[in-house]
């Protein structure tokens, strides 16, 4: 996938918003409620955060699908992960869970007790870790995490599960490596804002900002993953 694909995919990821945007705006609030309500389960919550959102991750792009083909997307599209089988569940959990535990590590080498606090504590009562450290974090993350990038699209676009959909989303991935560095820089330049905006406003513009990110986020990955599986 070249630089000319993928320019035109986000510009297709656009479009795509524009068929339906206040349904996909409302899967996307939904998504992001969900996954950050469970975050302040104590202990357990980032653990059920990054399941719960890598289990709607192909509802959402589903609801993407759906306005691609010129169709309203329903929020009740967003229930259907309760029928997923369940080796795609485990696949789309140890997916998440995977970059998680990888971006923990950073704290582990850097003695940074805190971290683990914050993430297996209470978010409530246990302060977060210094922002560069956070920053850190967040990008390893993010980059532990880009080769199973295609893994839920592999569900959506091609009815793949389990182990086949972890297969076919590596090999997609593999192929189409310059598409993940797109989505990466998307990302480091949306935390790259935030981390310019001065405090208050950041706090002000935090919820909308992070509804119009992810918004743009799922719809270029679906249109890329449209051109990876050729579909």
């Amino acid at each position: 996938m070249g630089l000319g694909e993928i320019l035109d995919s986000a510009g297709q990821a656009f479009t795509l918003v524009g068929a339906a945007p206040w349904s996909l705006l409302a899967g996307v609030l939904v998504y992001f409620i969900v996954a950050e309500g469970l975050m302040l389960v104590p202990r357990i919550g980032f653990l059920l955060k990054f399941c719960v959102a890598a289990l709607l991750a192909p509802q959402m792009l589903a609801m993407f699908r759906v306005a691609a083909q010129g169709d309203t997307p329903s929020l009740r599209i967003l229930a259907g992960f309760i029928h997923l089988p369940l080796p795609s569940m485990l696949v789309l959990c140890g997916t998440a869970l995977l970059p998680f535990f990888i971006g923990l590590c950073y704290f582990g080498v850097m003695g940074r007790a805190d971290g683990l606090r914050f993430f297996f504590g209470n978010v409530l009562r246990q302060k977060a870790p210094e922002a560069r450290h956070f920053l850190a974090f967040k990008v390893i993350m993010t980059v532990a995490s880009l080769p199973f990038t295609y893994v839920a699209p592999a569900m959506v676009l091609r009815g793949y599960s389990g182990g086949n959909a972890l297969e076919h989303g590596l090999q997609a991935a593999l192929r189409h490596w310059p598409s993940l560095l797109a989505l990466l820089a998307v990302a480091m330049a949306f935390e790259a804002l935030v981390a310019l905006l001065p405090r208050r406003l950041s706090a002000l513009l935090a919820a909308p900002l992070v509804a119009g990110f992810l918004l743009f986020l799922f719809a270029f990955t679906y249109a890329l993953s449209v051109r990876a599986f050729g579909v």
